[in-house]
């Protein structure tokens, strides 16, 4: 079976999550994205303990476009250092593993 990607990623505001979830989506990049929130992050950023209140994307795709998916999200993303993680998925039911095979195109 071939495998899932599930990339994620952090943004200040939902409509930023949304315009690039709407782009990987357009290019046939990703199956789906979810996003989440708001939730609040905490964390140190340039020796400075601080708090934000910040939206979760996750793009579901495929480990052939992980590249492309991750280069988009550089070039879009409008923080200084964006967090991009990368989860190869183990198991996923069969058929929802085709969907998102048949919905990414390379």
């Amino acid at each position: 079976m071939k495998k899932i990607i599930i990339i994620s990623t952090t943004l200040e505001n939902k409509a930023d999550a949304e315009r690039i979830a709407e782009l990987l989506l357009d290019r046939q990049l990703i199956a789906c994205a979810q996003i989440s929130g708001p939730i609040t992050s905490l964390y140190r950023w340039k020796k400075v303990t601080t708090s934000a209140t910040e939206f979760s994307l996750s793009l579901k795709t495929t480990a052939s476009c992980t590249e492309k998916v991750k280069d988009l999200l550089y070039q879009e993303h409008p923080y200084e250092l964006p967090e991009i993680i990368v989860q190869e998925i183990d198991h996923s039911s069969p058929e929802y593993s085709q969907w998102v095979h048949e919905e990414v195109q390379p």
